[in-house]
């Protein structure tokens, strides 16, 4: 069965730090690495989490100078009114936009700009029903990662968008994903329960090789996170997300397993049909021999290059006699007996 080309999306996430400017700088290098699509996310902190969260709650991030959670997330949020001005970006460089929204506010919010290609369901809210429900009442496609989920969520949520173009990821909620954790037999699982989906990986590991396994395993949907540098002293998402050169290394690799892939039956590249005739061996004679000689295997030496007869016409070979004179090392050819 031909196996389909990959989806791939470069997640800018709030890597832009609110900037309209450094998210439309990320999308350019998106281009350049390649994509299909640029995911952002669309929130308020009061959206995601109580106003009591701490800011140092979730370790790992630089929250200095807020005391809480979503105070730090309005920090890196881009502003709703910013949102059309990338769409359009997007767009003009021939890139599909998908966003995740966190609320069903931003989903009416989203519903009046134009452009939006796709809504991202975030691992975060795969069992937030009244999310859930507002974005099944549009008509976007969806992409729902499923990290932190067990089966049954996951098949609660599928259900909600039975009448949706509904891609699947699995996904692992830990930044950056330890490779040993990545479960990548889930994707296996998650391709037996919805046969009839995409099914993806959403990757949060700092390399390409994950993604490069998953899609031998049938994934076809890919998201990563994408950062101008992983280094910069913004707080964000950079410090578990790729690089422009990392993150075209990655869809040139993902671009190869798909010609791999795509390739049906038992097959063999059109160098190696060139290279059996100068690699294989085959029978020549190993001296100059006259017409009428009796062809004995003694006669005869297997070498490079593989233009005479092999081991399955040898049987018809020997006990012939030749009907022509021929010099040594030419090729033993079944024309040369009778």
């Amino acid at each position: 069965m031909t196996m389909k080309r990959s989806y791939i999306i470069s997640e800018i996430g709030n890597n832009h730090n609110g900037s309209v400017e450094k998210a439309i700088a990320m999308i350019d290098a998106s281009k350049a690495a390649n994509v299909d699509a640029v995911k952002f996310q669309t929130f308020r902190g009061i959206d995601i989490v109580s106003p009591k969260v701490k800011a140092d709650e979730y370790k790992g991030w630089d929250v200095k100078g807020v005391e809480f959670w979503y105070q730090f997330l309005d920090t890196i949020a881009l502003k709703l009114e910013d949102h059309q001005k990338v769409i359009d970006h997007s767009l003009k460089l021939g890139l599909d936009f998908i966003t995740t929204p966190t609320s069903p506010y931003i989903v009416e919010y989203l519903e009046k700009l134009k452009g939006i290609k796709a809504y991202k369901i975030a691992s975060m809210d795969l069992n937030n029903t009244p999310l859930l429900e507002a974005v099944a009442k549009t008509k976007k496609e969806i992409i729902m990662s499923t990290g932190m989920g067990e089966m049954a969520e996951v098949h609660r949520a599928v259900d909600i968008f039975k009448n949706h173009k509904l891609s699947v990821l699995h996904c692992v909620s830990d930044y950056p994903l330890d490779p040993d954790k990545a479960f990548l037999n889930n994707i296996t699982s998650l391709i037996q329960e919805f046969p009839k989906l995409d099914i993806g990986f959403s990757d949060h590991s700092l390399g390409h090789e994950l993604c490069v396994a998953a899609r031998c395993l049938g994934a076809v949907v890919f998201e990563k996170h994408i950062t101008l540098d992983r280094k910069d002293p913004n707080p964000a998402e950079h410090h578990f997300s790729m690089e422009p050169n990392e993150f075209k290394e990655l869809v040139n690799w993902i671009r190869h397993i798909d010609v791999n892939l795509n390739t049906t039956g038992f097959s063999r590249s059109e160098t190696e049909k060139v290279n059996r005739l100068k690699y294989r061996r085959s029978y020549h004679y190993n001296a100059d021999l006259k017409q009428g000689e009796k062809m004995s295997i003694d006669k005869l030496s297997f070498v490079r290059p593989g233009d005479g007869i092999d081991n399955e016409e040898l049987k018809d070979f020997i006990g012939k006699t030749l009907n022509k004179d021929v010099k040594a090392y030419d090729p033993c050819q079944l024309n040369d007996i009778k």
